[in-house]
């Protein structure tokens, strides 16, 4: 097939997503109108006034009008684009931009034919709640999800003629330079041997760092030191909210927002984290890739001390490996399960209320362990997955055709 007619054949495979996409955008969340499509996107209009700020030499982790910028010093820098066209047109692009990701993710995992790829895609901009609400708010999770998944699982590259476009390794490091949670894939990366990729992640990293000091240096160095201070911009007020997901946020709810519910929630995280890295190390040695990537990203994002919904984007890879790859059932059913409560988020039927009152004093010990189902059906996946492979009871993936990738090949 001619390069004319591959890049015609890709462009109606995102057609439908693209369609999908443009009306989730404005109807996902209450946030903008169809008719005129004038969507709201409140977090991308935050890059978009970060950069703003950055040009005219102001603070741009003191903005007014907006959500606080809580991002690393690079996202500012890399807004910059957001400036040059009109803001429906940045808009535009965004939600478009966001559609075709989700389509590159798909096929990366080898989802064939192209309509299949065209309609999944489709119903996961529609119906993955993440993925709406991403959107919805033009924030960055389908972006991340795609940057690190590409990277660090083995599937279908981009290339410049014969060789990779880019060394494995970058797009880690740039995910990672946008939001620190990526950092743990890094740390994935030197356990499972494929130090050259995690020296080039960390590289990458530390260039978008000293890109951010050089182009900032005042709100970029502020930044760095809060940060090595504990002080992440997170809004203390969202701790124990319903709506907080994390690991930290469930501890609250018990021990309510004190020193000691700190001290525990925070170890509670890292105790999570290192169990997710085990379990992504042996998913990884038993051919099981893309399931252990796809868990450690959502460990990864229920570990930081906030944690939304939209920050799940990993249920797809999830969702796509519990319905194609060949498990026993019990994990099968838990990989599933967590994809599906990982979207519906079951426990948002309990009443919340604004500061986390209700939470913390008026739920019982049940419904404080049910609004916490997320951090638990993650954690029971995770475990599943290192004693059922540690002990021979997964078979490896079926054997990949001729002409595909090896494990080792490049990524992008």
């Amino acid at each position: 097939m001619s390069r004319g007619r591959r890049t015609g054949h890709f462009a109606l495979i995102c057609l439908l997503p693209t369609l999908a996409a443009l009306w989730s955008v404005t109807v996902s969340i209450g946030s903008g109108t169809l008719v005129p499509w004038s969507p709201r996107t409140e977090d991308l209009n935050v890059y978009r006034e970060a950069a703003r700020a950055l040009v005219e030499g102001r603070d741009f982790y003191q903005l007014e009008g907006v959500f606080p910028y809580i991002y690393p010093p690079i996202a500012a820098v890399l807004a910059l684009p957001l400036l040059v066209v009109p803001w429906t047109i940045a808009q535009l692009v965004w939600t478009v931009a966001n559609a075709v990701v989700v389509v590159l993710v798909l096929r990366h995992l080898r989802v064939r034919p192209g309509w299949l790829v065209s309609i999944a895609a489709a119903a996961a901009i529609l119906f993955l709640t993440p993925f709406t609400i991403t959107l919805g708010m033009g924030q960055l999770g389908i972006l991340l999800m795609a940057l690190v998944l590409l990277d660090a699982t083995d599937g279908p590259r981009l290339r410049a003629g014969r060789k990779p476009l880019l060394p494995p390794g970058v797009l880690t490091g740039i995910a990672t330079g946008l939001k620190l949670t990526p950092a743990v894939f890094i740390v994935h990366y030197f356990l499972t041997k494929r130090y050259r990729q995690g020296i080039v992640a960390s590289v990458t990293f530390l260039g978008t760092v000293l890109i951010g000091l050089a182009v900032a240096p005042g709100p970029s160095w502020g930044y760095w030191m809060r940060l090595a201070g504990g002080d992440s911009g997170a809004n203390p007020d969202a701790y124990g909210w319903l709506a907080n997901i994390s690991v930290l946020s469930a501890v609250y709810r018990f021990t309510d927002v004190t020193s000691v519910g700190t001290v525990v929630g925070l170890g509670l995280s890292a105790v999570f984290v290192v169990l997710g890295l085990v379990a992504a190390v042996v998913a990884r040695k038993h051919g099981h890739d893309v399931l252990g990537v796809a868990l450690l990203g959502m460990v990864s994002s229920l570990a930081n001390p906030i944690a939304w919904v939209h920050h799940l984007t990993w249920v797809l890879p999830l969702a796509v490996v519990g319905l194609r790859d060949r498990l026993p059932d019990v994990l099968r059913w838990a990989v599933l399960i967590t994809a599906l409560w990982g979207t519906v988020q079951p426990q948002f039927a309990l009443k919340g209320a604004p500061w986390a009152h209700a939470e913390i004093h008026e739920y019982s010990v049940a419904e404080k362990v049910f609004a916490a189902g997320t951090d638990i059906v993650v954690l029971l996946t995770v475990l599943l997955v290192w004693v059922g492979m540690t002990r021979g009871r997964v078979r490896a993936p079926a054997r990949r055709t001729a002409g595909e990738p090896t494990d080792g090949d490049s990524k992008a």
